[in-house]
Formats: C-alpha cells, structure tokens, sequence
C-alpha cells in the first residue's frame, strides 16, 4: 500500500482559515440556522434522518469499525482508537459545558425520537459520524464515488441531529469537527503500529471475531438506538456485519 499523503504546509493554512471562516458562521447563525433545518419537515424527511441519525450511535459504529477491521486492519484500529479518544473528550468536554439542549429551551420543536434536556455541546452522535465519515474516505480512497457517498451518509447522520430536534448546529459543527481531527491523528499514528505483528498473533482473529460477532448480536437483539426511529438499523447492520465476517474468514 502506498503511503499516505499529507497537505502541504499551505494547503493546511487555507483548510484552517476555512474551517474558522465555516466555524465562525455556524456558532453566528446558531439559531437561524437550527429554524431552517428543524422548522421545515417533511414525512420525507423524517423517514430519512429518522433512519440514518442512528449511524452515530455508539454500539452502530462500532460494529462498522469492527467490520471494517476484517478488511483494513491498520485503518480499522484507527477507527476504533479515534472512536474511543472522541468519544471521551466529548462527553468531557459535554460536562464542561453543560449547555442545554433544543427541547429545554423551546416549547415546540420537531422530534424524532425522546426529548433530551442536557449536555447538549457537542453533540456525541456528529462527533461518532465526524469520525466514521473521514474513516469512509480513508477506507474507498480509490473509489471517490463511494467514498463520497459513504461520507455524506455519516454528515447526513450529524445534520439528522439538528432536524429531529435534539441538538443545535454549534454542536454538530463541533462534534464533527473533533471526530474528523481524532481520525486523522489516529490514523497517522497508526501508520508506526505493528499491525502485520498483530495480526500474525495467535489471538488478532478469534479476538476480531468474538468481538464483531457480540457485539452484532448485542446490537441485534434488543439494543435500543438512539434515536428510537433508526431502530430497523439494528437488524441490518448487524446481519450485513456477520454476513461479512462469515464471508472473510471462508476465504481466509
């Protein structure tokens, strides 16, 4: 595999002058812009973000990751250590903030799913699909076309927390943010793993397998997404997951 190119010192300068100038709009327009997504539904609409919101919930993404793993291993433990580092500094920095959600503030809101009240900044779910989105990219990068689509499903996840009423932008916009940047630390630390090591030792696959199979089946039977209407994403998932696993070590 060849290895992985990074931006130039001036290519990043622009990025982060981006990401300030989208950054500073977003925390501005904090408000029109939650009107905008979450004042306007449509049974379209909901059917869509109801579904795909659940992509960032915690136990979904790691049986992705998991999955993923039996493919690209290195890009794999990437995943899951950025998962892992994100998730913590989130509900830290949640915690810290301990700003109120949309449902505290406002009387009348479009839901989809349970109201939430609490530790609103940032959102856990677009921090899951910040991550998840960059992993996509890195995972298809020979394939643009789906690596792109793969990507705007996981953002498409992140904006379903604003329309379904759960979350501002600031905390989307934030939670994506430090999941794209935990992928990318993650990942450019795992180019110095010993992954070919592990996965010549006696436990990479029982490990991987016992761990992709519970956690499916945790997944399948019974857990309850969050938001409640992605919920037939717990049959899916975990069935395509073990289907892949299943598949991979038969040709192993």
């Amino acid at each position: 595999m060849p290895p992985t190119a990074y931006p130039t010192p001036a290519a990043r300068a622009i990025a982060l002058l981006l990401l300030a100038a989208v950054s500073a709009a977003v925390f501005y327009w904090n408000g029109p812009l939650f009107a905008l997504l979450n004042g306007h539904p449509t049974r379209t609409a909901d059917r869509l973000f109801g579904l795909v919101s659940g992509l960032g919930d915690g136990l979904v993404a790691v049986v992705l990751i998991l999955t993923a793993a039996l493919y690209r291993a290195r890009l794999g433990l990437a995943a899951l250590a950025a998962f892992l580092l994100s998730g913590l500094l989130a509900q830290l920095l949640k915690r810290w903030f301990d700003l109120p959600r949309p449902p505290a503030l406002f009387d009348h809101l479009h839901l989809l799913g349970a109201p939430l009240f609490g530790h609103s900044f940032p959102s856990g779910h677009a921090t899951t699909d910040g991550v998840m989105a960059t992993a996509s990219l890195l995972f298809w990068r020979r394939r643009p076309v789906v690596s792109a689509a793969a990507a705007l499903l996981f953002l498409l996840a992140a904006v379903g927390r604003v329309y379904g009423g759960v979350h501002f932008p600031r905390d989307v916009w934030a939670g994506l943010l430090l999941g794209v940047a935990s992928m990318l630390l993650c990942h450019r630390a795992a180019q110095r793993w010993p992954v070919p090591r592990w996965q010549h030792g006696r436990w990479w696959r029982p490990g991987l397998t016992l761990l992709l199979a519970a956690s499916a089946g945790v997944l399948g039977l019974g857990y309850r997404i969050q938001p409640t209407t992605a919920q037939p994403l717990a049959l899916l998932i975990p069935t395509a997951a073990l289907y892949l696993l299943a598949r991979r070590w038969r040709r192993a």
